[in-house]
């Protein structure tokens, strides 16, 4: 999994919310903690649950914080492509390259997402890739856009953030000119450290540099020599501003070779991600000068330039629902649920839980007096629908989907690790657990603290929304272009569904999981309270 950093609270406000909950003088009545013996040993009460799924269509995908980009064909859920359309930006505004620059390279840098796993006979760093999907080669282009990002939305007298979405490929697509810069007709990303020589800027030598593994390709100079170079002193490099306007942007593309691919998640905002222009421009030799002293001969001078991608960006993601699973979605009922649950990353599909399916179970539990030690969601894995293994999501987050925020059982997770996201908030969610042969079973949710609210009518949060993710420490949002209402009833009215996890966004994969309605009633979702009598 990717390692990205959790933006969502600070320790502090952690620390707020346990001691609330340790300080509440109510916290012992109905929904206490676990009062002796195993979880397994206490009595288990199976509330009412409701389950089914929906397609999401485009999502919003402007400034997401990393990029999808390459072709990857799902066993189960077919070919899928994403294209990147990115800004760039100066490094420095008003550069002065000197007298009579030449451009001797252009070199783009996108550092892959790998770990260190050992050291080679040569104590050289042996590397692991990370968030890369596919093993096949994929024809890989940049070219220039002119299609300009805007920052804020024009139809809306620039009041808010102007908002692109994964479907419009076609009109990025359209407004591409002059030759690419780059073209690989059979590019895949390999784990090689790379080695290259820099310009040490303190002491003017060229030093041998050895980096993680990343794509670092070269672009065409000839463009860059008359676009950006010869562009000296003119006011398209004066600031970011008249920059991005003369520019545009870089459209990032890739197709599939043979009907196949690789997909790579790319971190466009890291330190290391820019594109270089290494040029030569002439200077006085301090070296050598002439008999009477009085000047010096110009010679030329190694230097760098830097363009980097800190500015708007846009992911396009295009992918077609297979036949079965797109009856199976409109098979569900809002009233019943249904038999399947799918859920695909990206522009895919989410699922809605509805606790409780009438008032009297949870009066049942209010009446008896119940300690509530644990309550669950279990959702079983379809293995006759899907392919096991690799291509199965690690990971799927639940969440509030009428406040669009996580849930208090996910906050209040010790085990939350921004370093560490495959692992992290395990308590709240387990990682997929699979079976001897490496295939999905089940994924576990703890909802303990959401139940407690809600039997202390301190929640009225019934509704609940599932995804899977790429990275559970990211809980913030992104729009649905068009926003999907469900129909009033009991526990909730007019909630509509006009964002989703960013985590699900930037995720490729999906699965397909056994609803409230499943013919196997041992593989049915299950909503489980664990609970200690009490002497009422």
């Amino acid at each position: 999994m990717i390692l990205l950093k959790r933006l969502r609270f600070m320790p502090l406000m952690l620390l707020t919310v346990l001691a609330f909950i340790s300080c509440d003088e109510d916290y012992n009545t109905i929904g206490g903690d676990l009062i002796g013996g195993q979880l397994d040993s206490l009595p288990r009460y199976n509330p009412g649950v409701i389950a089914y799924s929906k397609k999401l269509g485009p999502v919003q995908t402007n400034n997401l914080p990393v990029n999808l980009l390459g072709v990857y064909k799902d066993p189960v859920f077919g070919l899928q492509s994403a294209n990147v359309l990115t800004q760039i930006s100066l490094a420095t505004l008003n550069p002065n390259f000197g007298t009579e620059p030449v451009l001797d390279s252009v070199i783009l840098t996108l550092p892959y997402f790998s770990t260190q796993i050992d050291t080679d006979e040569d104590g050289g760093a042996v590397y692991q890739l990370d968030s890369i999907y596919g093993t096949s080669p994929v024809k890989l282009t940049v070219r220039r856009s002119n299609y300009f990002l805007n920052d804020f939305d024009p139809t809306d007298n620039f009041q808010n953030r102007q908002k692109y979405f994964s479907n419009q490929a076609d009109v990025f697509s359209s407004s591409l000119i002059g030759d690419p810069l780059y073209s690989n007709d059979s590019f895949r990303p390999t784990n090689n450290r790379v080695s290259y020589a820099e310009v040490n800027s303190s002491t003017g030598n060229l030093d041998t540099v050895q980096k993680s593994p990343r794509l670092r390709v070269a672009l065409d100079k000839d463009f860059f020599q008359q676009n950006i170079i010869d562009k000296q002193g003119s006011p398209e490099l004066f600031n970011n501003n008249n920059f991005k306007n003369y520019f545009r942007g870089l459209y990032f593309s890739a197709e599939a070779v043979n009907g196949d691919g690789t997909l790579m998640l790319l971190n466009f905002a890291n330190s290391d991600a820019n594109i270089k222009l290494y040029y030569r421009s002439k200077v006085a030799d301090t070296n050598d000068s002439n008999e009477d002293g009085d000047t010096t001969d110009l010679i030329y001078s190694p230097a760098s330039f830097t363009l980097d991608f800190n500015a708007n960006r846009v992911n396009t993601l295009s992918q077609d629902f297979p036949a079965e699973f797109l009856q199976l979605i409109e098979g569900s009922s809002e009233d019943l649920g249904s038999k399947n649950l799918v859920l695909k990353g990206g522009a895919g599909s989410m699922a809605v839980i509805e606790l409780f399916e009438d008032e009297e179970e949870i009066q049942l539990i209010r009446d008896n007096n119940w300690l509530i030690n644990e309550a669950s969601l279990e959702f079983y894995v379809d293995q006759s629908k899907i392919t096991g293994g690799d291509v199965e999501p690690e990971r799927i987050y639940v969440y509030d989907i009428e406040n669009n925020i996580f849930l208090l059982d996910y906050q209040i997770d010790l085990t939350l690790d921004a370093d560490r996201p495959l692992n992290s908030g395990t308590t709240f969610a387990s990682r997929l657990v699979r079976d001897e042969d490496g295939n999905g079973v089940k994924y576990k949710i703890r909802i303990t603290e959401l139940v407690k609210s809600i039997l202390d009518e301190n929640s009225d949060v019934r509704k609940l929304g599932v995804v899977v993710t790429q990275n559970i420490n990211l809980t913030s949002n992104a729009s649905l272009k068009n926003s999907i209402a469900l129909s009033d009833d009991d526990i909730s009215t007019d909630l509509v569904i006009d964002r989703i996890p960013t985590g699900s966004v930037i995720s490729p994969k999906g699965t397909v999981l056994y609803g409230n309605l499943a013919d196997d009633e041992d593989k049915r979702l299950k909503f489980n309270i664990y609970y200690t009598e009490t002497n009422n």
